[in-house]
């Protein structure tokens, strides 16, 4: 029995065991395979069929969609200009769209694809009839990006060549004693038709807004009965550094109290009307008709047009008509730059540039604070020789 035991354990053993223990000897000897060298099992095509994918010997030309001759440059340019509806300012659209309706004067019903450097110069020649070099190399800039849309512009891209614009030095500024003229004639209350551009001038004058952002106000961003009156401007801005905060000092409160009185004697009574609103539009037929009344209330939802005409007749009567009323923030700049207790930061959150270097360019220094300056560093009049002599003669102290 003992036998058979131990011949069974032993068979038992030589069955399982010694199978096992190998298997197990020649596991624990075998590397671990690399990760890059474990190689999938193979699989059999009739349980996972690989569909047969036909490889064209030659390689597809690219086809590339060329323009028809049916595209027609007006057609192309009124899509360009409702696409950049939505990435460009509101007034930044009108501008554009002004530019469009000129450039088709000349390339509306000639084929976009036909458009070469000479048709552009044809265009810069016809146009310097009855606008300016800056004008019309804004134009072109259009003109530009509307063939770059299209793949056009590359074509003659080098040759293009803007007019040359001249560059004058115009003074920007007024003296003290021409702002206290400007605001006397702007003030005058016996020329009522003009009084409202007169007001509006001298708010451009005292707080850095040019007249696109002021008609842009509504009377929600007016706020004149707090400690410290200011206006928050919102709209009509050409940057988001625009969007600003401004303080008004004595003449700018009263100036925007008339303007806010106005308003509310015209009807307006919502927060999210137009202190300027536009007029109301005459009927067809009576657009040109003199001596016609409007009796429609003005369009508190739209912004008025302008007040230009009006403003140059003041600039006019005050001895200024070499400023431009855009000239006002300029005026404005000057002022503030010239004060050495205002910070750089001050200056671009009130004036809303973003770059200091724009200060150079709208900071013209008064010519009396010059003449201060200079006379500074001048020798007091006991150390200065008696005689001072000039080409042509000479004069005696």
């Amino acid at each position: 029995m003992a036998t058979h035991h131990g011949s069974t354990t032993s068979s038992t053993f030589n069955i399982f065991g010694s199978s096992t223990f190998s298997f197990a000897l020649q596991a624990s000897k075998r590397e671990e395979p690399h990760p890059d060298k474990i190689q999938a099992s193979p699989i059999s095509r009739s349980e996972f069929p690989i569909p047969q994918i036909p490889i064209p010997k030659t390689r597809p030309k690219r086809r590339v969609q060329r323009l028809d001759i049916a595209c027609i440059f007006g057609n192309i340019a009124d899509t360009w200009l409702e696409n950049h509806k939505l990435y460009i300012k509101p007034a930044t659209y009108r501008t554009y769209g002004q530019y469009v309706n000129t450039l088709k004067q000349i390339f509306a019903e000639l084929p976009i694809n036909k458009i070469g450097i000479n048709d552009v110069r044809s265009y810069q020649r016809w146009r310097q009839q009855s606008a300016g070099a800056t004008r019309i190399n804004a134009e072109a800039s259009v003109l530009q990006m509307i063939l770059k849309e299209v793949g056009i512009w590359e074509r003659f891209a080098e040759l293009y060549i803007p007019l040359p614009v001249p560059k004058k030095k115009v003074r920007q500024n007024m003296s003290e004693e021409e702002e206290r003229r400007l605001v006397a004639v702007a003030l005058d209350s016996s020329r009522p038709r003009r009084l409202l551009a007169g007001h509006c001038l001298i708010v451009m004058a005292n707080t850095s807004m040019g007249f696109g952002e002021l008609r842009n106000l509504r009377r929600e961003d007016v706020l004149l009965n707090e400690d410290q009156p200011f206006v928050t401007v919102n709209g009509g801005t050409k940057n988001d550094y625009r969007i600003r905060t401004i303080p008004l000092n004595f003449l700018a409160l009263r100036s925007m109290r008339w303007i806010v009185k106005r308003w509310d004697k015209l009807g307006g009574t919502e927060p999210e009307q137009y202190i300027l609103p536009h007029h109301a539009r005459r009927p067809e037929g009576q657009q040109k008709a003199k001596g016609h009344k409007r009796t429609e209330p003005p369009i508190f939802t739209e912004p008025m047009g302008h007040i230009y005409r009006a403003a140059r007749g003041i600039l006019k009567e005050a001895g200024l008509s070499h400023l431009d009323p855009y000239d006002m923030r300029s005026h404005f700049i000057t002022k503030l730059a010239a004060d050495p207790d205002v910070s750089d930061q001050l200056y671009k959150e009130i004036v809303g540039h973003c770059d200091l270097r724009m200060r150079g360019r709208y900071s013209k220094q008064r010519l009396g604070k010059k003449a201060e300056a200079l006379s500074r560093l001048c020798l007091e009049a006991p150390n200065i020789a008696p005689v001072i002599s000039f080409p042509g003669g000479k004069v005696t102290a």
